[in-house]
């Protein structure tokens, strides 16, 4: 109880000294209105998108949403399916259906997004399960490391070509108490389990036991020795 109280107030300290904006990466964040939407490109109806779409994805997907973006200088509509997921997009001039962008546009996207003049070090297409930051997202998704001291990670969609995430060493080290603090040392994200409630049982009795004791010793002091 005493390790655990330790590590409650280890966190909060922590949690109160990092800030969170460098947490989220934001000071790394380069920041640019969109890009306007060329209307003189637009030959493609949404519908004829939908339709150009079918034809290269499998049976039985839903698109729930269209959107009209500029994208890599090109205008596309982007497909999602009934869970928000990118399907795809298709060419607003040309109908072409475009399943994914290549390595070197993730690579622009990712030089475009990081602030700092920094070289890119490595850049992985990733599949199966998503590593231990990049927990919850979407796969598959490129890694963009870069030669930077905070050692940041983009994490890109192969699909949209968007930042979904970035990891940097403020977020790790805020993670690393967040494990210690709800006690979920897999996914760290789950606060609503036995050894987290059992542990909150136990350091409540021993501070209202610790209470208690002074209380009572306070009330009834003990003999002095002669």
């Amino acid at each position: 109880v005493g390790l655990q109280l330790l590590a409650w107030s280890s966190g909060g300290f922590m949690f109160t000294i990092l800030d969170i904006d460098n947490v989220h990466g934001d000071f790394e964040k380069r920041v640019e209105p969109p890009p306007a939407v060329r209307i003189d490109r637009i030959m493609v109806t949404p519908g004829d998108a939908i339709s150009e779409a079918y034809k290269s994805l499998s049976a039985g997907v839903g698109v729930s949403r269209v959107s009209l973006r500029e994208r890599f200088d090109r205008t596309v509509y982007e497909l999602f399916d009934l869970r928000g997921r990118p399907l795809g997009a298709v060419d607003a001039s040309t109908g072409e259906f475009i399943a994914e962008v290549s390595e070197a546009k993730i690579r622009a996207a990712a030089l475009a997004d990081f602030l700092p003049n920094a070289p890119i070090l490595s850049l992985e297409r990733l599949e199966g399960e998503p590593p231990l930051e990049f927990r919850g997202g979407a796969m598959p998704v490129y890694r963009v490391t870069f030669d930077h001291p905070k050692h940041t990670n983009l994490y890109i969609s192969p699909v949209t070509g968007e930042v979904l995430k970035r990891r940097n060493r403020p977020w790790r080290i805020f993670d690393f108490f967040w494990m210690l603090h709800i006690m979920d040392y897999g996914q760290r994200s789950d606060f609503n389990h036995w050894l987290l409630t059992g542990a909150s049982v136990l350091a409540i009795t021993t501070s209202a036991t610790g209470l208690a004791i002074w209380f009572v010793r306070w009330r009834r002091p003990g003999r002095k020795s002669g």
